[in-house]
């Protein structure tokens, strides 16, 4: 596989099933040299082999110096193809992946707390596995549709979380008001899951009083809607349509139901994939691929997350 200069080669040297759906792979350095640390909440953005994109997937553990980096991946039947390569690796299959990047910190505060739905346990199982081995206290929530399909159950038992089985139904699941009900100063909110979820115990947080510097959420399909949010106009200069975004759209699903077929791979705004270039407008940039110094230029717009803060756009697609 051909490998960028700062790509790291990693061999798969275990695969084990967590679920029906769910597998973890341990990783190791195909050169056998060390792996750069990172700190709870980072991901590795790993490249499909079978397309010219990147999935990211977070570190399972706390970095210990073992050599070694483990992620966990649902397979998706009706995603883009990335977790049906992931999962048909074998032990001694090589990959090329990113060095770990975190745009998810744990800050630990007074008593952080954990709420994970589904595949989004992996970052806080990591940051509950670094709290635990430094003594410090903190409150750990999960939620699953069911036993079967709960990856690291025994794990986060073990470390004193509450899992919670929901069926399906998001009423029979966690109570969110009473959950949240008592913000403290001091005291930070980590959650990461399924859109939907992330997007109620965000809404809840907010409406319970938490002060939005002390609520930190990571997803794994495009960006949350926020408060605000306005419709805006967006003109494509070379194909001379004028498209119209509407709150909840993604401006990529615009582009692609008006026909243009843009590029684009991960639809949550790690690979970068989908950048156009911005020719009139101020972006809203809600990805973590580009650079504080191209968000702060305005000239670049990863379309499959981000928006708007003028009424119009111009873009050279």
């Amino acid at each position: 596989m051909t490998q960028g200069a700062d790509m790291l080669a990693l061999v798969v040297a275990e695969v084990r099933p967590l679920t029906p759906a769910i597998k973890a792979f341990v990783l190791r350095s195909a050169n056998g040299g060390d792996l750069p640390p990172f700190a709870p909440g980072a991901h590795l953005s790993v490249q499909i082999a079978e397309s010219s994109g990147q999935r990211a997937y977070s570190l399972v553990r706390p970095h210990d110096g073992s050599g070694s980096y483990e992620i966990a991946v649902l397979h998706e039947p009706q995603g883009s193809g990335g977790s049906a390569w992931m999962h048909g690796l074998a032990p001694g299959a090589v990959l090329a992946a990113h060095p770990p990047r975190n745009d998810f910190a744990l800050h630990q505060g007074v008593r952080p707390l954990l709420v994970a739905g589904g595949i989004g346990i992996t970052p806080l199982l990591c940051m509950a596995r670094a709290l635990a081995a430094e003594g410090q206290a903190f409150d750990f929530f999960y939620a699953t549709r069911s036993e079967d399909a709960t990856a690291y159950l025994d794990e986060v038992r073990a470390l004193g979380g509450t899992v919670v089985h929901d069926g399906g139904n998001p009423a029979r699941g966690l109570d969110l008001r009473a959950l949240l009900a008592a913000p403290r100063s001091g005291r930070h909110l980590h959650v990461c899951g399924p859109r939907g979820m992330v997007q109620a115990v965000v809404d809840t947080a907010r409406a319970q009083g938490w002060p939005d510097d002390h609520v930190h959420f990571e997803l794994f399909a495009g960006a949350l809607a926020q408060a605000g949010d306005m419709p805006f106009e967006v003109r494509t200069l070379r194909s001379g349509k004028t498209l119209t975004v509407a709150p909840g759209q993604t401006l990529l699903d615009v582009l692609i139901a008006a026909g243009l077929d843009p590029m684009y791979d991960c639809r949550q705004g790690d690979c970068g994939v989908c950048a156009v270039d911005v020719v009139e407008g101020v972006p809203d940039h809600r990805d973590h691929n580009l650079s504080p110094r191209e968000k702060a230029g305005g000239k670049t717009l990863c379309t499959c997350v981000s928006r708007a803060k003028t009424p119009h756009l111009v873009l050279d697609i």
